[in-house]
């Protein structure tokens, strides 16, 4: 344990002094801050570090590595990942990353380029192709007069 908190004193050393980051207290943890929101908390089980993308991924492939939430509820906040110590020496990957994306902000949805309308699906070229067929039939159909036929008797059985 002490190992694992010297690595993180170490840490957030090159945090403060190479970036805005800032060492402060987070529910009773150190944590570290940029610009007054929290990325990294080093609690008694391991590592807390706020990740999202690869990086979340790549720190969940680590044995022991699970959803954490930093106040302490039952229900584990996505963002935040909790890794364990026996990871310690990765810790500063995951820390640096997190800073990153704290500091590119959250993600933003990316509208896909409209160009005009979207082309028609092939099932309704083919609905409005066999309507253009149809209609070409109805107007060759010419009506011609027919001979009446008799009609024969029905009987008490015919419905």
């Amino acid at each position: 344990m002490a190992n694992a908190r010297t690595r993180f004193d170490n840490i957030m050393d090159y945090m403060i002094r190479a970036n805005e980051v800032v060492g402060a207290p987070l529910f009773g943890r150190p944590a570290g801050l940029y610009r007054g929101e929290a990325f990294v908390v080093f609690h008694g089980d391991g590592l807390g570090v706020r990740l999202r993308g690869r990086a979340r991924l790549q720190a969940l492939a680590l044995a022991g590595t699970k959803f954490w939430d930093p106040m302490g509820r039952d229900v584990p906040n996505m963002d935040w990942v909790s890794i364990p110590i026996a990871h310690f020496l990765r810790w500063d990957r995951f820390a640096i990353d997190a800073l990153h994306q704290v500091k590119a902000g959250p993600p933003r949805p990316v509208a896909a380029k409209v160009e005009g309308p979207p082309p028609k699906p092939p099932a309704a070229t083919r609905w409005a192709d066999n309507i253009k067929s149809l209609l070409a039939k109805i107007e060759s159909l010419s009506l011609t007069p027919q001979a009446a036929q008799a009609e024969k008797p029905r009987s008490r059985l015919d419905f």
